[in-house]
């Protein structure tokens, strides 16, 4: 599978590509008609900006994440979450192929039982109503655990995250672009050219 140097060949790697693209492209109309469940965990970072995040049924509390739970996070959990104009980009090195970068584009989604483990988030402004706080009872003799954090709704705007795991029961997205090229860049680049 490799050449004698040690690289991946060329038409491989793009038949490789094209297969994961066409597995993406099926899970994405599955998705569409709300048909499978969703989950994501990876090596590769990727970085997720919507322009409006909204959600119910909120709690969100401190955790790990990723391989033997080494990666702290903030585990966030919506029973129904809807975005509008997000756009996920993820940059890999590829033996042969260099940088290579893939940038999807989704006009609204709307996802169940969406829960997201991320090591950084950020957004513009958030509104929250109904929200609640859980702290572990202190006691000297064992630790007090970790606190929770509840809202009965929530919106965001300009909201940025760079998620270490996702999983939703199930998924719905218009408008779905998916774009590869080689080198480094995606939603932000292009974004602030926009501006």
């Amino acid at each position: 599978m490799t050449t004698r140097e040690g690289r991946t060949s060329k038409t491989r790697f793009a038949l490789a590509l094209l297969s994961l693209l066409g597995g993406g492209s099926v899970l994405l109309a599955g998705s569409a008609v709300g048909a499978v469940a969703v989950a994501f965990a990876g090596e590769v970072p990727i970085t997720v900006h919507a322009a409006r995040v909204s959600g119910s049924g909120v709690s969100v509390a401190p955790g790990t994440s990723g391989r033997g739970g080494l990666l702290p996070a903030l585990a966030t959990r919506l029973e129904k979450a809807g975005v509008q104009d997000a756009c996920t980009t993820a940059t890999a090195d590829l033996p042969g192929a260099g940088a290579v970068t893939v940038v999807v584009r989704v006009a609204r989604a709307s996802a169940t039982g969406l829960t997201v483990e991320a090591g950084k988030a950020t957004a513009e402004s958030v509104s929250v109503s109904g929200a609640s706080l859980t702290v572990p009872q202190a006691s000297l003799s064992r630790p007090t655990g970790l606190f929770r954090v509840g809202a009965e709704k929530v919106s965001g705007r300009e909201v940025t995250t760079q998620p270490h795991a996702f999983t939703a029961g199930t998924v719905t997205y218009q408008g779905v672009s998916i774009d590869v090229h080689g080198g480094s860049g995606g939603c932000a680049t292009e974004t602030e050219g926009n501006r």
